[in-house]
C-alpha cells in the first residue's frame, strides 16, 4: 500500500498554476472586472461614460456556460474607452479620451493591438495597458490622461 495521497482524502485541488495552487496574479479577466466595476459607479456619479468592447456574450447551452459572437469585431480593438469631462485652469473644458487594453502579467499586445493604439493616439486620444487594477487606477487618478 502507498503513501495516502490528498486526493485519496477526498480534498480537492486548487486549480491554479503547475503546483496545484493558487494563482497569485489576477488573470485578465480578473483585471477588466475590476476596472469595469469601478467605472460602472465612476459613471453612476456622472464622472465618465464608458464602453467596454465585447464582440461574444455567455449563453447558456445544456446547463453549461457557453459563448457566442456576437458580431464580427474589429480585431485589436481595445478592450474599454472611457470619456471624461476635463477642466483645466483657464481653458475651455474638453473631453479626454482613454482607451484602455488589460493584459495579464505576463500579456502582450497583438500586432493588431499595436495597430490600434498608433491609429488611437494619432488622433489625439490616450492608450493605455494595464496589468492589474492598481496599475489602472494609479493612472486614473493622476489625471495624465
Amino acid at each position: 500500500m502507498g503513501e495516502p495521497t490528498a486526493e485519496g482524502a477526498g480534498v480537492k485541488k486548487i486549480p491554479g498554476n503547475k503546483y496545484g495552487g493558487r494563482r497569485l496574479q489576477p488573470s485578465e479577466a480578473d483585471t477588466l472586472r475590476a476596472i469595469s466595476d469601478f467605472l460602472d459607479l465612476e459613471q453612476k456619479m456622472g464622472r465618465c461614460v464608458y464602453i467596454r468592447h465585447n464582440p461574444i456574450s455567455p449563453i447558456k447551452k445544456n446547463g453549461e456556460t457557453a459563448w457566442r459572437k456576437v458580431r464580427a469585431s474589429q480585431l485589436g480593438a481595445p478592450d474599454l474607452i472611457v470619456f471624461r469631462m476635463n477642466l483645466i485652469d483657464g481653458l475651455a473644458p474638453h473631453t479626454d479620451v482613454l482607451c484602455i487594453e488589460a493584459k495579464s502579467p505576463t500579456g502582450r499586445l497583438s500586432e493588431a493591438q499595436g495597430r490600434w493604439a498608433e491609429l488611437i493616439t494619432a488622433q489625439g486620444a490616450r492608450y493605455f495597458m494595464v496589468r492589474s487594477f492598481e496599475e489602472f487606477k494609479e493612472m486614473y487618478d493622476s489625471r495624465l490622461w
